[in-house]
């Protein structure tokens, strides 16, 4: 009968050891999670506060894009908080300008958003009635100027736009191809190029930096490029006299104006 009974209150015990430690893990568990929920709730208490106020954007990359156009894309204010703010929805939103190839929009910790912004390149410029358009790679008017000293690149003339305006296409198909190809040819043998004239579509006129008229036809600007660069050389200062036809480049030839026979 000890025996048993002893055996009966070690058992009890036991259980009794168990469901103590049990209730031990469970508490320390409860507390666990109370100061985990209570973590958290500092933290979003802190992140949604003042602290986190938008002060400052700071853009990098833009040259022709203004400030202004890029604030207005974003459609915040001062004021916001930082953490509240979708970077990707703000950088769709800065892509939306015709001039922005991409964007990346980043936080600074505390209070600064960071704008980084890649422009597309400019082709040419093209004169409409008291500015001129700014148009890209793609045929895409990306902006508007006063002054072609900005930008450095030739003038396409001899079109005529309809009321087009930023965003528009404006050049397409072949015409965009052959002014590509011109721009890109000049560029590639070193020749600045001031005007390229697409009055007859048969025969682009291309007029230099130095002020020599160049007939090129409607093709093969590549090898002409080439043959310009090497004979530029020999009309210097004779740009005023006449124009160099290149139409045939294995016959290329010098047209003085004043030439009766001409």
């Amino acid at each position: 009968m000890d025996r048993h009974y002893r055996n009966t209150r070690q058992v009890w015990q036991r259980k009794v050891t168990v469901s103590k430690e049990k209730k031990m893990k469970a508490r320390r568990r409860l507390l666990a999670i109370f100061v985990f929920f209570l973590f958290i709730w500092g933290v979003l208490g802190f992140v949604r506060s003042g602290f986190f106020s938008l002060e400052t954007i700071e853009l990098v990359g833009n040259t022709y894009t203004t400030e202004s156009q890029i604030l207005e894309s974003l459609q915040i204010h001062e004021g916001e908080n930082i953490w509240e703010l979708s970077p990707g929805q703000l950088a769709e939103r800065v892509e939306s300008i015709a001039r922005i190839e991409s964007a990346s929009v980043y936080r600074k910790l505390p209070r600064t958003l960071v704008v980084d912004v890649t422009e597309k390149g400019t082709l040419c410029l093209v004169p409409y009635r008291e500015y001129l358009f700014a148009v890209g790679f793609d045929g895409t008017i990306l902006g508007v100027t006063n002054d072609p000293q900005n930008y450095g690149l030739p003038l396409v003339t001899g079109i005529a736009p309809l009321e087009l305006k930023v965003g528009d296409l404006l050049f397409s198909g072949e015409r965009l191809e052959r002014t590509t190809e011109l721009i890109t040819a000049m560029d590639g043998a070193g020749i600045a190029v001031s005007e390229i004239n697409f009055s007859d579509e048969e025969n682009l006129v291309l007029v230099t930096m130095s002020g020599l008229t160049v007939w090129l036809g409607r093709d093969g600007f590549q090898e002409k490029a080439g043959l310009l660069a090497q004979i530029m050389g020999q009309l210097t200062g004779r740009q005023d006299e006449g124009y160099l036809d290149l139409r045939v480049p294995t016959a290329p030839a010098f047209h003085i104006l004043n030439d009766s026979n001409d």
